[in-house]
């Protein structure tokens, strides 16, 4: 399998369920798999809410970050301000896309400002919900971020003076070729989804890569043909199983 794999949580806060992830970190150690960390800086997001706030947050994200796993700023609250989809298209809601480029800057800074306060650098950017525009893109490589994780391309590339790291995956599945990122969002998970994940990192875990490799080897590879086509597919296929799950939750609900 010539595929590599890169593993992101999202929705890591003080208060994010613990006790789901106190499994998934013992597998990941276990497996030496490095993965992504999408850390929201202040979370306002009451969703996010899952258990009292852990006291040493920061502590342990900064010991996650010496020991070699990516930590990327997950926006910045957690709250959604537009109904703009962004340059992805995917879903109508955003932080960020359709806010001015001053009020965007304020936001990012201030997400800076957190992760800086706590000695901690922020090695990429997740975007809440997909969903971003050109200003956020600007905003951010003038505070130094470079990378965003992100876009359905089939490698990563260089791309509007961003690295795009590839997000197209939301669970582990045999790719004969590219990088793929396969995101969780754990404090979802019920007990079945949990035993699946644990069981997915230690079969692919051999298979993985870490962010910081990613972008020492791609850090220069430009657009290709194959991007942009691989993207277009990739998006519409997300689109209209995005639309068919809409529906059969509609159909559901008129039956109830």
């Amino acid at each position: 399998m010539r595929a590599r794999y890169l593993v992101r949580f999202d929705d890591i806060c003080p208060t994010m369920n613990w006790s789901l992830w106190a499994p998934i970190e013992e597998v990941l150690h276990a497996c030496g798999v490095q993965p992504i960390l999408a850390v929201v800086p202040e979370n306002r997001d009451p969703k996010l809410q899952v258990e009292p706030p852990r006291a040493d947050f920061w502590v342990w994200v900064r010991e996650k970050q010496a020991a070699g796993w990516s930590i990327a700023m997950h926006g910045y609250q957690h709250l959604y301000e537009t109904t703009e989809a962004g340059l992805l298209g995917i879903n109508a809601r955003s932080e960020f896309a359709g806010l001015p480029f001053d009020r965007q800057r304020e936001k990012l800074l201030r997400a800076v400002e957190v992760f800086h306060s706590h000695g901690i650098r922020p090695e990429a950017f997740v975007a809440p919900g997909h969903s971003f525009d050109h200003n956020t893109l600007l905003v951010l490589q003038e505070l130094g971020i470079t990378v965003i994780s992100d876009g359905f391309f089939l490698y990563p590339r260089v791309h509007r003076g961003m690295l795009w790291v590839p997000q197209q995956m939301w669970k582990f599945r045999p790719a004969p070729l590219g990088v793929w990122t396969v995101c969780f969002h754990h404090n979802r998970l019920g007990a079945r989804d949990l035993r699946r994940l644990i069981v997915d990192i230690q079969r692919f875990a051999q298979f993985t890569t870490s962010l910081r490799d990613i972008v020492d080897t791609y850090r220069n590879r430009g657009s290709r043909p194959i991007d942009v086509l691989f993207a277009r597919l990739w998006r519409l296929a997300l689109r209209a199983k995005l639309a068919a799950k809409a529906a059969l939750a509609a159909r559901s609900e008129a039956m109830l």
